[in-house]
């Protein structure tokens, strides 16, 4: 059986994280999400593996390749406009022309293994014509969901539609199989949710599997640090710590928890690293710093003297100069932050949080730092408000406290009034 991973999307919602790349590229504990997914379809047997890509393809396809290093096979099918997912899967219909059924996977969901193999098993149990993977959610409103009748069988899907089109708190969840009879149905109802109420009504039976345990759908910036979590508890949490040979950690280091440390990498005296953490290859913690809760550097991230890095996710080649502050926040690559700067990740009194854009969303957190893009400088002593968004290849100027969005590709400078009056006499006794 065939795969198709659906990877086009332009992932406005998680910008400017995804202004450069496709949505499967974000990295989670030193991996690109669709790495997680290539592996767990590996996992179960399935090593041919069909790409729908779009936005951020080059970096991808660089990445990836043709699939030979990882032993599987990789081809690339090219959604020229992104019209959305009944497109995306139109677009694949010739390469899955000789399947008779195929998995499809969303690029933009944590993908375990056992994910697949569930749907799978369901799928082949029920002797169903669809099976879908769905999970129990808080938040129906913001995701496609099914109503789900006796025996587990789908009675109808709804997608996205916000608080008054939900039918139930089960999610889909990003893991479907699909006989091939999908195409004319697709071609003929143009959406998804009409293709699922074209099979039920023309008795075809599409069977829900149920996901009960914890999972991420990458919607939105803080649903990475969510990700960052479920991989970490899954990689580390129980299995002790893992230190590469040519990691250099000096013996006044202090390791609590479980940590993953990679080649290459260097721990300063002084420094104590707190698990869950991910140190990935040829990362520097300076002296006296504190690495902790779930805090993951990706390869050649660099952290000066003093830097506290807490629940944060950093990605490849960032600098982070000394006293500086990061907690809850996402670091686009190849950014640096200055000395003295301080990055909030919440409002005094504990006040809701925030994130503004075209649609204004409460964040379901109490703490949310900072949404930085690839190639930002912040610069010295600079504070940034919790919540707040810096767009790509832009240059933060010493001092400035920032509290709203910076678009890309600016430059921000503060302005200070200097006041100077004579001092009044003092009596002295």
């Amino acid at each position: 059986m065939k795969a198709l991973v659906l990877t086009a999307g332009t992932g406005n919602r998680l910008r400017p994280l995804t202004a450069n790349r496709s949505k499967s590229m974000l990295m989670i504990a030193g991996k690109p999400v669709l790495q997680y997914i290539v592996d767990s379809l590996k996992d179960n047997g399935v090593r041919d593996i069909v790409l729908v890509v779009g936005h951020g393809k080059e970096e991808l396809m660089s990445h990836f390749q043709q699939g030979g290093d990882q032993n599987i096979s990789i081809r690339y099918v090219h959604q020229l406009r992104q019209e959305g997912t009944e497109n995306a899967i139109l677009c694949a219909k010739e390469e899955l022309a000789d399947e008779e059924e195929f998995l499809l996977v969303y690029g933009d969901v944590l993908v375990e293994p056992e994910m697949v193999s569930r749907t799978l098993d369901n799928h082949r149990n029920a002797d169903a014509y669809a099976t879908m993977l769905v999970t129990l959610v808080s938040n129906p409103e913001q995701y496609g969901t099914v109503r789900i009748g006796r025996d587990g069988v789908v009675e109808r899907l709804v997608e996205k539609g916000g608080p008054d089109r939900y039918l139930s708190n089960y999610a889909v969840a990003g893991v479907s199989v699909f006989n091939r009879g999908i195409f004319p149905l697709l071609e003929k109802h143009k959406t998804l949710e009409g293709t699922i109420e074209g099979m039920i009504t023309s008795k075809k039976k599409v069977n829900a599997a149920v996901w009960e345990k914890e999972w991420a759908e990458f919607t939105w910036p803080w649903d990475i640090l969510k990700a960052n979590r479920i991989v970490m508890d899954r990689k580390l949490r129980g299995y002790g710590t893992f230190i590469a040979e040519s990691a250099e950690i000096h013996k006044n280091v202090v390791l609590e928890g479980s940590v993953f440390i990679d080649e290459g990498s260097i721990i300063r005296p002084g420094t104590t690293v707190r698990g869950p953490v991910y140190i990935g290859k040829r990362v520097y913690v300076g002296n006296n710093s504190l690495v902790r809760d779930y805090a993951s550097l990706c390869d050649g991230v660099h952290l000066g003297y003093a830097v506290e890095v807490r629940n944060s996710m950093v990605f490849e080649r960032v600098n982070i100069a000394r006293m500086t502050f990061l907690a809850d926040s996402i670091v686009g690559a190849d950014s640096c932050i200055e000395a003295g700067a301080q990055l909030w990740n919440w409002r005094p009194g504990g006040q809701p949080l925030y994130l503004d854009g075209p649609e204004t969303v409460r964040i379901p957190l109490s703490k949310f730092g900072a949404i930085i893009g690839d190639n930002v400088v912040i610069g010295v002593n600079t504070s940034v408000f919790p919540a707040t968004r810096i767009g790509e290849n832009s240059v933060i100027s010493a001092g400035c406290i920032i509290d709203q969005d910076i678009p890309p590709d600016s430059d921000v400078r503060a302005q200070h009034n200097i006041t100077i009056t004579k001092r009044s006499e003092t009596k002295t006794s």
